[in-house]
């Protein structure tokens, strides 16, 4: 049978194993991985991992470290694209949100015509939402897009979900048992910097949440 190909794209280093880490282990998919966010030492557990996994990696190598995240939730209540782009400019400033957007770009052009691109669903995170906005301008045929682990889980986030779902229909839930152990135990091995995450979000982890992938209705 042949394999599907898929990129799956990642704001942040952890994102698709954290998010739908069932892509890496389904023999029915070849998967590649770009991540967005350059921090040195996260870009080395990244390709640790993707090493370990023998899965192509791609790292955009721009130097910036997306900590946009923190302090977002005092300003907005909600995470649109209109107010994500406004808090990203003021925390990076226009040339390099403009810098990131050409270099995904570039990459795109440089993908293989038969290639699924897989992106983030763009709900609880700026950063998220603006790589989704990016992608989705630059792909002219139909995206997947995972759900956000953990953001879109969050009590701050319902109100996002319940509009995203206007615009959105589920392609698949995947439930984690299977692999759910696989897929902790390789974020601990490999995401050592992700430590302090991993425990804060362990109600989450037990939980089990299906991961879920999503596509823009027609």
């Amino acid at each position: 049978m042949k394999k599907k190909k898929l990129l799956c794209i990642q704001p942040h280093s952890d994102d698709v194993l954290f998010s739908a880490a069932h892509f890496l282990f389904d023999e029915r998919y070849e998967v590649e991985i770009l991540t967005i966010e350059h921090n040195a030492k996260r870009v080395a557990e990244d390709e640790k991992l993707y090493e370990f996994l023998g899965i192509p990696y791609h790292n955009l190598n721009i130097q910036f470290d997306d900590q946009s995240f923190y302090g977002f939730h005092k300003k907005y209540k909600d995470v649109t694209l209109e107010n994500s782009i406004e808090h990203l400019i003021e925390f990076f400033g226009s040339d390099k949100l403009e810098e990131i957007t050409n270099a995904i770009k570039k990459f795109l052009k440089s993908a293989s015509s038969d290639v699924q691109v897989v992106v983030p669903w763009g709900v609880g995170h700026p950063f998220h939402i603006f790589v989704r906005d990016v992608v989705e301008k630059a792909v002219k045929k139909p995206l997947w897009y995972y759900r956000d682990f953990p953001h879109s889980y969050k009590k701050r986030a319902l109100n996002q979900v319940k509009l995203q779902l206007e615009d959105f229909e589920l392609l698949s839930s995947i439930p984690v048992a299977e692999f759910n152990d696989v897929k902790w135990d390789l974020a601990k091995k490999f995401y050592k910097s992700q430590s302090g995450l991993l425990w804060f979000e362990q109600g989450y982890i037990q939980k089990q949440l299906p991961e879920e992938v999503y596509v823009r209705k027609s």
